[in-house]
């Protein structure tokens, strides 16, 4: 079968196309033939090296797909040949609390990812699609899914009527306003693009700010909303940003940090201590989410009706003008590669 390879991790000019034999079915699993894949920004990070420590030239990259299962493993329940089915990128992460071991089998930087024709996934990993969720969302929904259900439900504990604020218009962003506006939650989002914005706020955007013409974009929010600051926080952002995002953030708010686009991962935070302890604000690293966070997330996509936005899709020849494209920072949503 047909893959990628992450190579040398010199960026995106190193990834390689390539062949190997189809992967081996074993017991408790599903062999699913990929219908299509999902770009996240931490792709780019494993690419260049930032993500994930001493992996094989040989690692096929991507955390994000859907397929349709083509064999079924010994003692497998509760599937049938012909299913449409996704998982959590950590595959071991079923449900429970969050341990350091989930990220021994991580899609697409400690196991083998979905930019391939075929994978094999844990029967217990997988989640059937309904009908009601089309290929291009299921094929970019697990890591946003995860994610942000994690952020703003189980961690975030949003209720009808709260203001969520969600940074940017990538995959993250824009299913965090779909999902807020799902759940009865008013939602602010910020773009440098008054374009995106427009976009956003056809999608239910209660609030939008362009961060490029207000660099103090904090208080153009509570400008907005008559001094209302975010119960809950979906950071994209990170803690070269973390000043301006506890500014926007109300009185016993909850940010939830999952990105880091404004720096890296390892920078120091930029906020004011005594003004996290004044309002009361609690904090929460989040390393995406369970199986059954992604599920939650999956049922309210498909009781909603929600549709990810797709800027792009490239043929799977073509995957490294997609990441070039994610790279670019010029998409609206998601970023998917056809296998066909």
């Amino acid at each position: 079968m047909k893959i990628w390879e992450i190579g040398a991790r010199t960026g995106i000019g190193g990834l390689r196309m390539s062949e190997r034999e189809e992967p081996i079915l074993g017991a408790g699993e599903l062999l699913v033939k990929i219908t299509a894949a999902g770009l996240n920004h931490r792709d780019l990070m494993v690419l260049a090296g930032d993500y994930g420590h001493d992996l094989p030239e040989s690692r096929i990259p991507l955390s994000d797909g859907m397929g349709v299962v083509e064999a079924i493993g010994a003692g497998v329940t509760g599937f049938q040949v012909g299913d449409r089915v996704m998982a959590p990128h950590f595959v071991n992460w079923v449900d429970g609390p969050y341990n350091f071991g989930i990220f021994a089998a991580d899609l697409g930087v400690t196991a083998d990812g979905w930019l391939a024709e075929k994978i094999t996934l844990p029967a217990s990993a997988a989640i059937s699609l309904p009908a009601g969720i089309n290929d291009q969302t299921a094929a970019s929904l697990s890591v946003v899914a995860g994610t942000v259900w994690h952020a703003m439900v189980a961690f975030g504990g949003v209720k009808p009527g709260e203001l969520v604020l969600a940074q940017g218009t990538g995959g993250v962003s824009i299913f965090a306003l779909q999902l807020a506006k799902a759940l009865g939650a008013d939602c602010a989002i910020t773009s440098s693009s008054d374009e995106k914005l427009a976009r956003a706020k056809e999608m239910g955007a209660d609030y939008v700010i362009n961060y490029r013409d207000r660099p103090d974009w904090a208080v153009a929010l509570l400008e907005q909303t008559g001094g209302r600051g975010a119960d809950v926080v979906v950071d994209t952002l990170g803690f070269p940003a973390l000043a301006e995002t506890v500014a926007a953030t109300a009185v016993n708010g909850r940010i939830g940090t999952v990105g880091a686009l404004s720096g890296t991962p390892q920078a120091q935070a930029s906020a004011s201590q005594g003004e996290m302890i004044g309002k009361n604000i609690t904090l929460k690293g989040l390393a995406s989410g369970s199986r059954e966070m992604v599920a939650a997330a999956a049922a309210i996509v498909a009781e909603h009706g929600i549709s990810n936005p797709v800027d792009n899709e490239f043929a799977f020849a073509d995957a490294p003008d997609a990441f070039r494209h994610l790279a670019s920072g010029s998409h609206f949503g998601k970023i998917l590669i056809r296998m066909d």
